[in-house]
């Protein structure tokens, strides 16, 4: 028994009226009324096998003021469930069987019961047993209404109980806790409110009440038979589902219809098609306690420079929780930095995208994939969505910012790059990409879009003519005249006026020994950006040829300013200074910017 309060609550004369004719019911499993055999008889289709013997384990906590209520409350929980076990073991087959009675640190009776079962549902998920049972203290004024003294929630696995006052009759209370156990516990299998007031469903307790009805009992059955599992692996989930439709389509008529009723066809056909394991709510599980101090773990592991253990560990939570947005975001990024070259690591962040479209991380691990795969066109395109989300957004940090501008320069959308990278500033991540920026824009004579005076490339385009003048560069290095041209005349009609195609002339024109129109090209080429150092050294290395030592100095020095690690400038460089006073000055520079000896 549960031991009760030494003072006389001002619900008791209530309950004693309720329970005037209870002393009557029985234990066992009750017989049914003419009206209720005749129920019986109209189920033949949906009635429940013989039922099988099964245990159901059952872990109780008990707040600070119901354990206040006696000394050995474990005890009184104990017979509590055995007395359910005996009300439904001939029906259902089942005995309850206490797993554990733990405290439970809480304290207030008053007030609604859902917010004590939310409470209750974070402090055990309850995944390693049948039912998590919440017992509280007895409320100050008893109405008769289920929710006074039971709140479970429907299709999970939590209740929450109220204690009963120790002045009513011993005999009538145990019936009428066992009478509110098994009502909430029916509820975790789906059973909906019975309007009949009959039985062990009904909105109300009254002293009449005698069991479940035959409808209830086949749907309770069908549970029986498809869990635990079937919280927990979908293809059971999908078993319980199409069993559970069928009885709740039997549970017709006035003391069945209502919001209850239609939210169990709605969970069935959600279930039906869904392609994961679903929630009582109808939605995808969320992060029990455990999952969660797993998933800090993970993070954990990955901070600690383990990424591969880390992808290991989380790959459990990822395939049971596919729509778990930080879980899904995780996972993508370590698959990413894993294994970035299988086809379903691409596969798993395009699914968290179709699932997430709004989260820009995504969308940035995806170009990061493209990158390192060379699509480049798929990488800018998937950057420039990344950037739509992140503007999307009242309140970004500045490092997503910067983060982004990293990627957008990888892809060489320089103009992005610096836009992007001017919303972070003051980072040193950001000023690194705005100095690189402009040492790629030198490089190949890409004008700024600040300068109007030149043709602009738009910056869609921009990556295409970095990657190309790069392209053409190493078939020259490579002795390819041939293609190179062809590419140059190419690109001309694809860039036109462009000062990048310039210079690739004028490379074009020094590779064939025409001097004057290499001459002539790169001018030009600095006559748009004075600092594209790529000119100055081929101006450099044309006026070496021609010992035009004057010129070549001055485009050598010039180089050496823009780009210091541009080694071959200062080879150059020492050769026109040889036997002159400046070689030793040019030596004692190489030897402050390399920190050795100039060869």
């Amino acid at each position: 028994m549960i031991p009760g309060s030494p003072r006389t609550p001002g619900w008791f004369r209530a309950v004693l009226l309720l329970l005037a004719g209870f002393l009557e019911l029985r234990c066992a499993a009750p017989s049914q009324s003419r009206d209720n055999a005749r129920a019986s008889t109209s189920l033949s289709a949906v009635s429940s096998p013989a039922p099988t013997a099964k245990v159901l384990r059952v872990r109780v906590y008990a707040d600070v003021d119901h354990r206040a209520r006696g000394l050995h409350w474990e005890r009184g929980v104990a017979g509590w469930l055995q007395r359910a076990s005996e009300s439904v073991r001939g029906p259902l087959g089942i005995t309850f069987e206490l797993e554990s009675a733990r405290a439970w640190d809480r304290r207030g009776s008053d007030g609604p019961l859902e917010p004590v079962l939310d409470a209750l549902e974070e402090v055990d998920a309850g995944e390693d047993v049948d039912l998590v049972v919440g017992l509280v203290a007895a409320p100050a004024t008893f109405s008769g209404a289920q929710h006074e003294l039971g709140f479970a929630r429907v299709l999970g696995r939590h209740c929450v109980l109220r204690g009963l006052g120790g002045e009513l009759p011993v005999e009538a209370r145990q019936r009428l806790e066992v009478a509110v156990l098994l009502h909430e516990w029916a509820h975790t299998l789906g059973a909906p409110h019975v309007r009949d007031g009959r039985g062990w469903m009904s909105p109300k307790y009254d002293a009449g009440q005698t069991g479940f009805d035959a409808r209830t009992l086949a749907l309770l059955g069908a549970g029986l038979r498809h869990l635990p599992g079937a919280r927990v692996e979908l293809e059971a989930q999908k078993a319980w589902a199409r069993e559970l439709r069928v009885a709740v389509e039997a549970m017709t008529g006035p003391a069945w219809e209502g919001p209850e009723r239609d939210f169990l066809l709605e969970w069935t056909e959600r279930v039906r098609a869904s392609s994961v394991v679903l929630g009582p709510e109808g939605t995808p599980h969320s992060l029990t306690p455990q999952e969660r101090q797993r998933l800090a773990e993970v993070i954990a592991l990955e901070k600690a420079g383990r990424p591969e253990v880390a992808a290991e560990a989380l790959e459990p939570l990822a395939v049971r929780h596919p729509h778990n947005e930080r879980v899904q975001l995780l996972a993508c990024y370590l698959a990413v930095h894993v294994t970035p070259g299988l086809n379903a690591t691409r596969e798993r962040c395009e699914r968290a995208i179709a699932r997430f479209p709004r989260e820009p991380s995504l969308r940035m691990n995806v170009a990061l994939l493209h990158l390192h795969a060379g699509r480049f066109d798929e990488a800018r395109d998937s950057l420039v969505a990344a950037r739509t989300n992140l503007e999307a957004r009242a309140d970004v940090e500045p490092a997503q910012w910067a983060d982004l501008a990293a990627l957008f320069l990888r892809a060489h959308c320089v103009t992005w790059a610096e836009e992007t990278a001017a919303r972070a500033q003051g980072l040193a991540a950001s000023t690194a990409v705005l100095e690189q920026a402009a040492r790629l824009r030198r490089q190949v004579a890409l004008p700024a879009r600040s300068e109007a005076r030149t043709a602009v490339v738009d910056p869609a385009r921009e990556g295409a003519l970095v990657r190309a003048v790069s392209d053409i560069e190493a078939l020259l290095h490579a002795g390819s005249s041939g293609p190179a041209r062809e590419r140059v005349a190419a690109l001309a009609q694809e860039y036109p006026a462009s000062p990048s195609v310039t210079l690739l002339q004028c490379e074009l024109h020094l590779f064939q020994g025409r001097l004057g129109s290499a001459r002539t090209a790169c001018e030009r080429v600095l006559a748009f950006r004075e600092d594209a150092v790529q000119a100055h050294l081929l101006l450099g290395v044309l006026a070496t040829n021609t010992r035009a030592h004057a010129r070549a100095r001055k485009h050598l020095e010039r180089v050496i300013a823009l780009e210091p690690s541009r080694t071959e400038a200062w080879h150059l460089l020492a050769r026109e200074y040889r036997g002159t006073r400046q070689l030793k000055t040019l030596q004692a520079r190489y030897r402050e910017q390399f920190a050795r000896d100039l060869p």
